[in-house]
This record gives C-alpha cells, structure tokens and sequence, in this order.
C-alpha cells in the first residue's frame, strides 16, 4: 500500500495530473477561444498585408500578387479581383472563432475582464500568436518568388509540346475591305490571336506583346511571320475602329490584319480556336481567352500560347524554329 501511494505520488504522476488539469482547463475555460483569436488575428494580418500590397513593397509585393492571382483571380493589369473570395476567406476564420466563443462563452466568462485573470491564458494567446506567425511565415517562404526566378523559367520545350492540328477553315474582311482566307496563310508562319476594339483590359498586353514579338525578330524571320487578329466583338467592331486599334500599335499592314465577318460565322471560328470569349453580363466586357496560336508553313496548328510570363519567350522561341522549317529562312 505505502508503495502504491509512493508511486502516485511521484513526481512524473504529478506532472501527468499537471498536464491533464492544464488541457481540461484549455478545452474548457478561456484557453481555446483566446489561442484560436490570436492565432486569427495574426491570419486576418496577413490576408489584409497581402490585399493591400503596394507594388513597391519588393519580394512581399510579388509574393502578394502571386497569391492573388492564384486565390482571388487578380488581374495585374487592372487591379481587379473577386472581392467575394476576399471577404470568403476573411470572414470564416471569424465566424469559427465567434462560434467557439459562442459555445465555450462561460469558460471566458471566468477569465473576466480583468487584467489578473486574463494572465491565465497568456500562454494561449502567445501560442496562438506564434502558430499564426509560423503559418504566415511559411507561406511566405512557400510562395515568394527566388531571385532570379525569371532567369530560372524554364527553356522553350519546343517538339515536345508542339502539336499537328487543322485549324478551322475562314475567309474574313481584314481592316482594309480585303478578303483573307485560310488558305492564303499557307507557306508562312501565322500568328492567330483575338482581340476586340473597346477591350480596356488584355486586348491592349496582347497587342503589346505582338508589337513588340515583330520588332524584336530578325528581318528574314519578320518577313515570313503573318499576325491575324480575329474579332471577338464581331457584332460592333467596324473596318474604321479595326484600322485605328492596328495604327495606335504601330502593326502595320498588311503584316497585321484583323479580321472581322458576320456574327453567325465569327462566334463558332471562336469557338472553335477555343477563344471562349463570353460577354459578361454585368459589365458588357467580353471575357476570353488570351491565346497566341501559331499555325506552320503547312496549315497545321503547331504551338498555342498565352500572356503567362514563360510563354513570353517561347512565342519569340517558337516563332524561329517555325520560321527555320522554312527553306529560305535562316534566323
């Protein structure tokens, strides 16, 4: 018997009973509820920190933009965002945190407002403030872009992604009144994207980026390279708006055309390019795709490709080996 009670008595037991009794007092007093609104504080910190981002905050600015992108579909180029998804994500931490508040609302009760009794769980708030803090940080190491990361994008992976698809047959008005057709394209390398005259958001990058894919080719290249634009507002882009969106980018005709037909023709080309374009119902804008489809020498669709910033250099890239399939071309 006198061994039995030495043995309770020990001090491991009485460390296992301290322990206990500390975990009962978490889950049932203020414990709970005090780490968890640290712990979302420090959570609420950080979505507001990476929302409100500025662009001269360096590495945290491209970590920020990047996690925008990815979980609130930001535009980088108008700044938009699905705020709903913002206020999704910041307001169910809280209202976890309400709830557990709510159900374990006598065990705070018992902490008081008192400064003496909230010492109780200063553990707690220190816990959770240091959990929030770790989680926040590893995301942070996770996801921030490593310097030098541009110069790491991987090299244009050239035949392995390159396809052998029939594009769909046109015979489109260019900007000029003319007649283009498929056809026509053969034995150059054609560039085939999508744009639309009033478009304020992509339309302009795109159109940049082809200016600048032109200037940026050798001359023997250049000279076999064809752009064609289809119209993605067939319904209200005119001859005279056409002309005037190719002037203010400086692309030249006849290098640059951009087509446009009758609606009942130019909505199934679109789809079936895969352009997706889709008025938005609330704004009128015309949602879509941002492609940069590269078709051979031979009519056969080779390479599609987007704004995505490795694909920058891989429409230069993909654009000189089609061009050096072509016996009179040597880039």
């Amino acid at each position: 018997m006198s061994g039995s009670l030495a043995l309770s008595a020990s001090p491991t037991h009485a460390g296992l009973r301290r322990l206990r009794d500390g975990a009962c007092a978490f889950f049932t007093g203020a414990g709970l509820p005090v780490f968890l609104a640290a712990a979302t504080a420090v959570y609420e910190l950080f979505l507001l920190l990476v929302v409100l981002a500025p662009p001269g905050w360096g590495a945290w600015s491209a970590f920020a933009e990047e996690f925008k992108i990815w979980c609130f579909s930001y535009d980088p180029r108008t700044g938009g965002m699905e705020w709903m998804a913002v206020v999704i994500m910041m307001a169910e931490p809280l209202f976890i945190v309400g709830v557990v508040t709510l159900i374990w609302r006598f065990g705070v009760r018992t902490a008081g407002p008192a400064a003496v009794r909230w010492r109780h769980h200063l553990r707690a708030a220190t816990v959770g403030l240091t959990v929030g803090a770790a989680v926040a940080s590893g995301l942070y190491a996770y996801g921030r872009p490593a310097a030098g990361e541009e110069d790491a994008l991987p090299p244009f992976p050239g035949e392995r992604i390159r396809t052998q698809l029939a594009p769909p047959d046109f015979s489109l008005t260019d900007q000029q009144g003319r007649t283009v057709a498929l056809g026509d394209l053969r034995g150059q390398v054609t560039l085939v994207t999508g744009v639309y005259a009033l478009c304020s958001t992509t339309c302009p990058d795109i159109l940049i980026r082809t200016g600048e894919l032109l200037r940026g080719l050798p001359a023997s290249v250049r000279e076999r390279l064809g752009v064609v634009a289809l119209s993605l507002n067939p319904e209200y882009d005119t001859a005279a708006q056409m002309a005037a969106m190719a002037e203010a980018y400086s692309l030249e005709y006849p290098q640059f055309r951009y087509l446009n037909g009758p609606p009942a023709v130019m909505h199934p080309l679109l789809r079936d390019f895969q352009f997706a374009a889709r008025r938005n119902p609330e704004t009128g804008a015309i949602d879509h795709a941002n492609l940069f489809i590269l078709i051979d020498a031979d009519g056969r669709i080779a390479y599609r490709l987007n704004l995505d910033r490795r694909h920058r250099d891989w429409l230069h890239d993909a654009v000189l080996a089609l061009a050096a399939e072509i016996p009179s071309v040597r880039p």
